[in-house]
């Protein structure tokens, strides 16, 4: 009876058909288990895809932020440093027109200095000539 149930076994299983039966029966659970593995990926990529999306649209917005930002600062800063050049510019007119201004001064002084020292001089001898006229008179007027 086994040989009879193994016999009946070994013809069903060794029919064509149902070789090609098992074999259609295999592929079918494996394409579905592919598709359901290759539906799970995709979901994941998607996912994946969705949070990269927002992720570079959240750093495109702060760079775009930064960058305007940037942007003011650099125009602020070229203002100021024209306003700072033109500023320098005045200051350095006003040097020039004080180191002219203290040339003058110091060729005035210099010269006055120079008057002051002949006056001084001349008063000076003036003063030893009366001084001395004083003595002569003095000597004078005692004979």
């Amino acid at each position: 009876l086994l040989v009879l149930l193994g016999l009946a076994d070994f013809c069903a299983a060794v029919t064509p058909i149902a070789k090609v039966l098992e074999l259609m029966k295999q592929m079918e659970a494996k394409g579905v288990a592919e598709k359901e593995a290759e539906a799970v990926r995709f979901s994941a990529f998607g996912q994946w895809c969705g949070d990269q999306k927002r992720i570079k649209t959240e750093e495109i917005a702060t760079a775009t932020e930064k960058i305007e930002m940037l942007t003011a600062k650099i125009e602020k800063a070229a203002a100021e440093i024209a306003a700072l050049t033109d500023r320098i510019q005045e200051l350095d007119e006003d040097v020039g027109r004080w180191e002219k201004d203290t040339k003058a001064a110091t060729e005035v002084r210099e010269k006055e200095a120079a008057d002051f020292a002949a006056s001084e001089k001349e008063l000076m001898e003036t003063v030893d000539a009366l001084g001395r006229a004083i003595g002569i008179l003095e000597k004078e007027m005692a004979k």
